[in-house]
């Protein structure tokens, strides 16, 4: 009788370790896709390029990268993001196509958050040379 109660509590204590074990592998796997998402949204990528369009109503912009790699992007603009030009603070409606910019973004589900936007300012244009002297 001893040995059966013996293997009894044996399977018992296998089996609460095991659900144990188990439990424990489960939760992580379950937070993981979340934590991972997570991380995803709050990464910042930067990009250059050109603008093409700038649309004030709806609060986005479109850019041709600079690299060709990509294809017009559309970012979508927040009331927070610091947008400056030739380092003075300026508005969305004051981006012009053709502007070269460099947008600090944050991806959010399938859109591009601009969080930051810098506008270089133009080269400047070749002097003209020196008329010669007159004698």
């Amino acid at each position: 009788m001893t040995k059966i109660m013996s293997y009894l509590a044996a399977v018992i204590c296998a089996f609460a370790f095991a659900a144990t074990v188990l439990a424990d592998e489960a939760a992580p796997a379950a937070t993981a896709p979340a934590a991972t998402s997570q991380a995803k949204h709050t990464k910042t990528s930067l990009m250059g390029g050109a603008v093409v369009s700038v649309d004030a109503a709806a609060k986005q912009f479109v850019v041709k990268s600079s690299e060709g790699k990509m294809d017009n992007v559309t970012f979508d603009v927040n009331d927070g993001a610091n947008i400056r030009k030739t380092g003075k603070d300026i508005a969305l409606t004051d981006l012009a196509a053709g502007d070269k910019v460099m947008v600090a973004f944050k991806h959010k589900g399938d859109k591009r958050i601009a969080t930051s936007i810098r506008v270089r300012a133009p080269k400047a244009a070749p002097a003209a040379p020196a008329a010669p002297a007159a004698q």
